[in-house]
């Protein structure tokens, strides 16, 4: 709940100079490098170090130590809330208007943001997980092979946004051309 409050008391991200590319990319060329380490580098790490544990974890059960299982539980759980505060300020500053302006960039903009945001399924459920709110009647292993498959959810859903946001939205049918109140168009104008 604290985190959804803060990520709606931060300011909106800063959108710089139009460059016709998803609006995906565009938050993570803004502000650099803080929105690229914000929105891309600590959810990705985080996942990663995840999932890097979690190999260890279920393929030699015995060599994984304290350190390595709570180095897995805590960035599970850190992960999730933080993945879950940017979902609530993207929501909030980037879905939300674009959507009522009719600003979205073509369908691979919105495969961009709809795919990044739907990372906080599979990071807020590992949170969810570890708080014991699901799940907290399931043995370990059980636990852990769900744990395992948010994991690779989120790794997937990830890297969908990542290849359309890359993506000029003209190659999947955006039209950057502006029309002006008297009906006049301004080619490759999208404000």
């Amino acid at each position: 709940m604290a985190i959804g409050i803060v990520a709606l008391l931060l300011p909106a991200w800063p959108a710089g100079e139009d460059m016709g590319s998803t609006h995906y990319m565009g938050l993570l060329a803004a502000n650099q490098p803080w929105n690229l380490l914000i929105f891309m580098a600590i959810p990705v790490i985080c996942a990663e170090t995840v999932a890097v544990t979690e190999l260890v974890i279920l393929f030699s059960p015995q060599r994984a130590g304290r350190t390595v299982r709570a180095l897995n539980r805590y960035v599970g759980l850190f992960a999730g809330f933080y993945f879950l505060g940017i979902f609530v300020y993207l929501l909030d500053n980037a879905v939300v208007p674009l959507t009522q302006s009719g600003g979205w960039r073509g369908p691979a903009d919105v495969i961009a943001v709809g795919f990044y945001l739907l990372g906080v399924v599979p990071l807020y459920g590992m949170s969810l997980l570890e708080t014991r709110v699901l799940g907290a009647g399931w043995d370990e292993q059980h636990r852990l092979k769900i744990h395992a498959t948010f994991v690779g959810i989120f790794l997937v859903v990830a890297h969908i946004a990542m290849i359309a946001g890359m993506l000029d939205p003209t190659v999947a049918g955006w039209d950057p051309t502006h029309e002006m109140d008297d009906g006049s168009q301004m080619e490759g104008m999208t404000h």
